[in-house]
């Protein structure tokens, strides 16, 4: 006998297929997957079409009794889902029609499927077994099932946790997650930095928390208002899964709902909502990454016992994180002005005194001279903060920095690890470590350091070109072209990326291409001198041309690498610009040891003596 055939589960509406069994939809003969749950909804419009479906139908049919997550939400997710794969518009439908508040009904005519849909109405009798005997095992099932969603709505002994959450979580694989920015749902413009700030703080804890690897923010803000799909996002980033969520801050009080969602399923595994005092902000972020980490069954880290905070020091803080990743010298002197503002509010806010020592001591090594004792304040508040919160990791990356610009090796190392540790998904950490051991000589591990960052932050200009600059230093100048041209994809006309791609053309002898990249990165009002200094001496010309400029932005050690690049007569230049930044401990000793732009100099004995006194050369 031959095998009875599968009955017919096709339905056939407005020139679309839909195989119930598989879950693909065809259209004009391109085929699209259904996730379960906006298949589920699809099927249960398309078992009555013209009739209304209300939400509290479609929520129970989509969501089983006791699943807790945030069913308006998900549930308009789900119909957006379901609208994006037919092509349908909520404004103009022609299969999906909305009525307001009160649920939705399927408009085109369904050509069903052959056959009734699989799986008898009723449970079949066991063979061998009375008919009579078969409905007590069937009523004995049911009473179990109901009595099993008693505890778990009451939350009898925390049934709730164990029996909805772990067992539907317990055997998934999650290494990596991303969270997504958190909708603002106050409808105020003006609080745009709080939900992109809460988004930031909630990363940080989740990442501090957790053993996974989580996405930082630079990254994740790219998908601010998207409508890319689950998928989508997921094979962007190569992670397992996702948290969205939504915070409303009003008054003095704040809300957090979250959802974790699988990747690879597009299944929602779990929400919660929270609500907190705006004082108690810190341990709302702490309980919800928390309880993230413990979903997904990754080793939760033990946390210390968090404090209250002025909400009003707590806000300034979030603008000062919003300005200081803009990485600009306006940004970080705004940012410096909000953490003050933050430490006036509240002088035991550790945070707020660790984001100012960053800013101080980033926007000195980008300019000395605007920064004046930049190192030195940044070093003096970083101690402060450190006083405040010994396990605050962003305090012991700013004294990692201080130490590493002081060029004491040791202590740099020391307090580079100690903030790793504390933090391991911190990818600015990793970025500064791996700058650190690059100018210790240590080319493999340096790079091995920027592509831990790159892998935190993934689309992250910065990030992208300082793994150009690592290659660079390690002279691998295809590499660092190629590198720096990703980072130029990510930002068109990034600085620091057209930096290191000119650089890399420039030692690869290219200086027609490393000319139009210096065009490139040149400010309208100089393009005139550059063209000029071009024509009449070449390309060194230009360099020369470039630390004279640098020179007077009161930047010595950018000088000083241009000066050793624009031919013998600037060497001795070059040398003074050196000793100058030693003698009154300005940036720009670091990379003595693997500049190539240094190389010119490297056989004179002063510059020996130099790196002897720096401690790279003993």
């Amino acid at each position: 006998m031959g095998t009875p055939s599968s009955p017919s589960r096709v339905y056939r509406f407005g020139g679309v297929e839909l195989d119930a069994r598989t879950g693909e939809l065809f259209r004009d003969g391109q085929k699209t997957q259904l996730h379960d749950q906006p298949l589920q909804l699809l099927l249960t419009l398309l078992e009555m079409p013209g009739e209304l479906i209300t939400r509290e139908e479609l929520t129970n049919k989509l969501w089983p009794s006791g699943t807790f997550v945030d069913f308006d939400r998900s549930l308009n997710k789900a119909v957006n889902k379901l609208r994006d794969a037919l092509q349908d518009s909520a404004d103009q439908p022609q299969f999906i029609e909305t009525l307001p508040r009160k649920g939705y009904r399927f408009i085109a005519k369904v050509e069903p499927p052959g056959v009734a849909a699989e799986g008898p109405a009723t449970a079949a009798p066991v063979p061998g077994q009375s008919p009579t005997k078969a409905k007590y095992v069937v009523l004995a099932f049911v009473v179990v099932l109901v009595a099993g969603g008693i505890l778990v709505g009451a939350n009898v002994g925390r049934w709730r946790d164990a029996v909805v959450k772990r067992p539907a979580l317990s055997h998934l694989q999650i290494t990596s997650l991303a969270v997504l920015p958190l909708e603002d749902l106050s409808g105020d413009p003006g609080q745009a930095y709080f939900a992109d700030g809460l988004t930031d703080a909630l990363i940080t804890e989740v990442a501090r928390a957790s053993t996974m690897r989580v996405i930082s923010r630079t990254t994740v803000l790219r998908y601010k208002g998207t409508r890319m799909t689950t998928t989508q996002i997921g094979h962007d980033l190569n992670i397992d899964a996702l948290v969205e969520g939504t915070v409303f801050h009003s008054g003095n009080k704040v809300r957090i709902t979250a959802q974790l969602i699988q990747v690879s399923t597009d299944n929602h595994l779990w929400a919660g909502s929270y609500e907190r005092d705006a004082r108690e902000i810190l341990q709302l972020q702490q309980e919800v990454a928390t309880d993230i980490a413990r979903q997904i069954g990754s080793v939760v880290k033990p946390v210390e016992p968090i404090r209250t905070v002025n909400p009003e020091a707590y806000g300034e803080y979030l603008k000062g994180r919003f300005y200081f990743f803009q990485y600009t010298p306006d940004g970080w002197q705004k940012a410096i002005e909000h953490y003050e503002r933050a430490a006036q509010a509240d002088r035991s806010f550790a945070p707020a005194y660790a984001g100012m020592a960053d800013s101080y001591m980033v926007a000195w090594g980008w300019n000395s001279a605007a920064f004046e004792g930049g190192l030195q304040k940044g070093k003096a508040i970083a101690e402060k903060a450190l006083q405040l919160d010994p396990n605050l990791a962003s305090a012991h990356l700013a004294m990692g920095v201080a130490y590493a610009q002081e060029m004491d090796h040791e202590n740099a190392e020391r307090e580079l690890r100690r903030a790793l540790d504390l933090n391991p998904n911190d990818p600015l950490a990793w970025q500064v470590y791996g700058i650190h051991r690059l100018w210790q000589g240590h080319i493999d591990e340096g790079i091995a350091d920027q592509e831990r960052a790159r892998s935190l932050d993934p689309f992250s200009p910065i990030i992208n070109a300082n793994l150009a600059r690592a290659f660079y230093f390690a002279r691998q100048y295809d590499k660092a072209i190629a590198q720096a041209q990703k980072a130029l994809d990510l930002e068109p006309g990034y600085g620091p990326a057209l930096t290191w791609l000119e650089n890399a053309y420039r030692h690869k002898g290219m200086l027609k291409e490393a000319y139009a990249t210096h065009l490139a990165a040149t400010k309208r009002e100089d393009v005139h001198a550059v063209e000029q200094a071009y024509r009449s001496s070449g390309y060194q010309g230009v360099v020369a041309l470039q630390a004279e400029a640098e020179k007077r932005r009161g930047s010595p050690g950018f000088a000083a690498r241009a000066y050793a690049q624009a031919g013998n007569k600037n060497k001795e230049e070059a040398l003074a610009l050196l000793e100058e930044c030693y003698r009154l401990h300005l940036p720009g000793l670091g990379s003595l040891k693997v500049d190539p732009d240094f190389d010119p100099l490297r056989a004179d004995p002063r510059y020996k003596d130099l790196l002897k006194r720096v401690g790279y050369d003993k």
